[in-house]
């Protein structure tokens, strides 16, 4: 993400399940499996900061 959060929509910094290319990323960037990760976008929402911070505290 070299370009500059600024000029980025709100929506680009969500984690998406959709399409499944982007999900397997997320679950790649994440260290987590896609059920893991869909349970913690379903406790803490979209941003990706909130679902590290729940993946970790699973652990």
């Amino acid at each position: 993400m070299s370009e500059d959060l600024n000029k980025m929509s709100a929506d680009q910094l969500l984690i998406h399940l959709e399409p499944e290319w982007e999900r397997r990323n997320w679950c790649k960037w994440l260290g987590c499996s896609e059920a893991e990760l869909e349970h913690a976008i379903t406790y803490v929402g979209h941003d990706p900061d909130n679902v590290r911070r729940f993946l970790r505290q699973a652990r």
